[in-house]
């Protein structure tokens, strides 16, 4: 078989052959994103109203486990952990997707953000974060064909495919979701059918997650977490509340690294508000 062939058959799996395929199948809600689109905050959020609204002490974990009425709710890279880290064999076996059959049956919320301030969060992430960390200068690293902007242009027009038609699916824009943090929690919270939703907790809710608290919370490892917990507390860099900005992608390149940045959005979905060269503020 050519080569190409078999590119297309590994990259384009529909199934899950591992009992990884398990952790789609228990969660009620699938929270689905490239790295570095927001998630985490998002997740510290609605952790936090889930916890005030029923009555539990915070956690970055499922609070499914510990109340009921609570939604399991599972955070994952999904597509782009299948295309980005997972090895060929992994891809094979398609052991980071959820199958149309699942995913189907799932609500399902996409959060995505300008893949121009993606691509320079997971910089940071590679190069300051990530257990094997890798030395690359920015300008090349936009070009990496795993986690170069071009990938997470494929990764989320592909998503956008797959979903369409899907009646339960939520697509949260990080912008808007800057922009809005209450009224975007409150439609999400709608979504996933949680009952009799507070205005003041959801206040409290966004208190407790705005940027500044959330990185004080980091640097003294308040949340009792590796997925919230600063590599080098001398270095800003190696945060996982690092930034947060929007459009803040401009001051790390020259001319030559913007027009290569904004070239690859023409071929993002028109759905997605970033294709006319600006953030949605």
């Amino acid at each position: 078989m050519p080569r190409s062939k078999i590119r297309r058959t590994i990259l384009l799996v529909t199934w899950n052959l591992t009992s990884r395929v398990n952790k789609f199948r228990s969660a009620d809600v699938l929270v689905l994103s490239v790295g570095k689109s927001g998630r985490t905050w998002l997740r510290v959020l609605l952790n936090k109203y889930l916890a005030l609204h029923f009555g539990q002490d915070f956690t970055l974990d499922d609070l499914h486990e510990q109340a009921a009425g609570v939604p399991s709710i599972l955070y994952d890279h999904e597509l782009w952990s299948h295309f980005s880290d997972a090895t060929w064999y992994e891809r094979l076996l398609g052991s980071n997707i959820a199958p149309p059959a699942v995913l189907g049956s799932k609500k399902v919320v996409i959060v995505y953000r300008d893949p121009r301030d993606v691509v320079v969060s997971m910089y940071f992430q590679k190069t300051k974060r990530s257990r094997r960390k890798i030395e690359i200068a920015i300008a090349d690293f936009i070009r990496d064909a795993r986690y170069g902007v071009d990938n997470i242009v494929r990764v989320m027009n592909l998503w956008h495919r797959r979903l369409a038609g899907h009646k339960q699916c939520h697509w949260l824009c990080y912008e808007t979701l800057k922009a809005d943090t209450a009224g975007e929690l409150r439609r999400l919270l709608e979504f996933m059918a949680i009952a009799d939703i507070r205005d003041d907790l959801i206040a409290e809710a966004v208190a407790f997650a705005e940027f500044g608290n959330m990185k004080k919370m980091e640097a003294a490892d308040a949340f009792g977490s590796p997925i919230l917990r600063a590599r080098d507390t001398a270095d800003p860099d190696s945060f996982k509340v690092r930034e947060g900005s929007v459009g803040g992608f401009r001051k790390h390149f020259q001319a030559p690294e913007l027009a290569y940045l904004d070239d690859a959005l023409t071929r993002l979905d028109p759905f997605f508000p970033y294709r006319g060269g600006a953030a949605a503020d």
